[in-house]
């Protein structure tokens, strides 16, 4: 595991993870900080994060780590580590180095514009935030900010960007386990994505947005919803995730090693 996360680190994913992080959400903000109305900094943290990222979620989170597996299987990589390493071994590093990449760069890239529009933006006064007229209502509230209006704002950043962290280690798994049996990696990285973006479809064409993945994970397009609703689509990944590793591990003679 050392071996692995410090190979890495010290590769060009180091600097894709760090574009990600940095220049997703700001170039995101530097589009809409004086482009819009705003009245409190929830609403310019949705701003922030919202039309790009939940667009390329899944196409973003496999792009970090998942190449540098599929250059180790076209080079026939593995045949040759084998004799000194266990494959269960070499694999569950592959995939736990996987797990950890994503996970905490997908957490890093919500919490971080959290921690700036929240904390370090009031300070620089970038944002020109407006009075709220009397007997009007700003809409800010989305699923999860309940914990907003509940714990505070320290304690919504932390969840939402956990809850975010783990929706992309489903996603970023189920690619790692189809590159072992499907042949074209291209087609492997491609399916969660067809899956997120077919079932928000789906969602839309049967009126219940509220349960599409895009509006589970990043839920600003529409009203607040209870907490539980985005639990049902997450339980639902979750049942896709142990059917794929079920269906992997039953199929070990067609592994792409």
């Amino acid at each position: 595991m050392k071996v692995e996360l410090k190979r890495t680190l010290i590769r060009k994913t180091s600097l894709l993870i760090a574009a990600m992080v940095i220049l997703l959400p700001a170039l995101k903000f530097y589009s809409i900080y004086d482009s819009y109305i705003f009245y409190k900094p929830m609403e310019v943290f949705h701003e922030t994060i919202s039309t790009i990222i939940p667009l390329l979620f899944p196409a973003i989170i496999v792009v970090l780590y998942l190449p540098m597996f599929i250059q180790e299987q076209r080079n026939n990589f593995i045949k040759y580590t084998t004799p000194r390493v266990p494959l269960h071994t070499y694999l569950t590093s592959k995939g736990i180095t996987n797990v950890l990449v994503t996970g905490i760069s997908t957490f890093l890239l919500i919490f971080l514009p959290f921690l700036f529009v929240f904390y370090i933006e009031p300070s620089l006064d970038i944002v020109t935030y407006n009075q709220i007229e009397q007997n009007s209502r700003v809409a800010v509230d989305a699923t999860f900010t309940q914990i907003f209006n509940n714990y505070g704002d320290f304690a919504y950043g932390i969840v939402y960007s956990l809850w975010v962290s783990l929706n992309t280690i489903l996603y970023c798994t189920i690619a790692f386990l189809l590159l072992l049996v499907i042949k074209n990696p291209f087609v492997a990285l491609s399916l969660p994505f067809v899956y997120y973006h077919v079932f928000n479809f789906i969602a839309g064409v049967l009126n219940i947005p509220r349960f599409s993945p895009l509006s589970t994970i990043f839920p600003f397009n529409i009203e607040q919803q209870p907490i539980w609703t985005a639990l049902l689509p997450f339980t639902f990944l979750v049942i896709i995730l142990l059917g794929t590793f079920l269906y992997v591990k039953k199929n070990r003679k067609e592994w792409m090693i």
